[in-house]
């Protein structure tokens, strides 16, 4: 049974989309196949995110197939396999789709819900009922209490062994060697986007430009503000951002932040091909977010200069 396709498009340069399922009632646990389509300019990529908000769905599985359709035009089908683990009545919620509009900026459209329904596999028992207790059988236990003595009085030998071994090498160890100073999160990022300013100035790959000049911002980000960014989605360091505080990020909004890395990720996987100009840009606003956001060196007063000094 189809669950039926729903289409909506946000505007005059936006792809058409639609999303179906191919049945309207499925049973706990079980995959249902969820399609979304959209079809638009070959040359303009559409992505789907990669963590999406399913609701009581959890998604199991996704593909992407693509067909020229002639006249300049594409579509992508994005084939998931999602399923629910509790039964009641629920809607796949709307999914956004991002997209390059005609004017250069990120765009977004976003698909219709579709309502479905989760039955329970006991949902056909007249009265589910557990099974009666079988009857109890004699068991014969062995004793094992020599076994576990000897095992024990082994075990202990080794420990000591070991603990002595250990004790030997501990006092032959060397000093450990001194610990280097942990540069800041900023002077790293600089020199890595000063590398690839002078990289981009001798032409080369755009789109390895765009991997390496992510990865440093995403580093820095995480390394200046306390946690872990390089496994991060975009929308799950975007919401990192949020939480840290504006005395600190000093004005960078998220959503600007969010806008960078989302033009970024259309050129790593979308498979944009940007220009020169555009990766100067690019460079340009990492330099300014990094500039923008490091720690404040406040200078000593004199008179405290001269007190430290005596």
């Amino acid at each position: 049974m189809d669950g039926g396709p729903s289409i909506q498009a946000a505007s005059a340069d936006a792809p058409t989309v639609a999303v179906r399922t191919d049945k309207a009632e499925a049973h706990v646990g079980d995959a249902i196949a969820f399609s979304i389509t959209s079809v638009g300019p070959r040359t303009m990529p559409v992505v789907l995110p990669a963590n999406m908000e399913l609701g009581q769905f959890s998604e199991l599985s996704r593909t992407l197939e693509e067909k020229d359709l002639g006249d300049g035009k594409m579509r992508r089908e994005f084939n998931l396999r999602i399923a629910a683990y509790e039964p009641g009545t629920f809607e796949i919620p709307s999914v956004e789709l991002t997209y390059f509009g005609q004017d250069g900026s990120v765009k977004s459209v976003h698909t219709q819900a579709i309502p479905f329904t989760i039955t329970s596999l006991l949902a056909n028992e007249p009265e589910p009922k557990l099974k009666e207790n079988a009857e109890s059988l004699p068991v014969r236990q062995r004793d094992y209490l020599l076994i576990y003595i000897a095992c024990g009085v082994a075990a202990a030998g080794i420990g000591a062994i070991i603990a002595l071994l250990v004790k030997r090498r501990m006092r032959a160890r060397k000093p450990a060697a001194p610990v280097v100073p942990k540069r800041p999160a900023h002077e790293v990022a600089m020199e890595k986007l000063d590398r690839l300013g002078g990289l981009l100035a001798t032409g080369g790959d755009l789109r390895v430009f765009y991997f390496d000049l992510s990865e440093a911002i995403r580093e820095y980000l995480g390394g200046r503000f306390g946690f872990e960014s390089l496994e991060m989605t975009t929308e799950e360091l975007v919401a990192a951002m949020e939480r840290v505080p504006l005395e600190r990020s000093r004005g960078v909004v998220s959503s600007e932040i969010e806008g960078w890395l989302s033009s970024c990720d259309l050129v790593k996987f979308a498979k944009v091909s940007p220009s020169t100009e555009q990766a100067r840009g690019a460079l340009e606003t990492a330099i300014r977010l990094v500039a923008a956001t490091r720690p404040i060196v406040v200078a000593a007063p004199p008179a405290a200069v001269e007190a430290a000094r005596a």
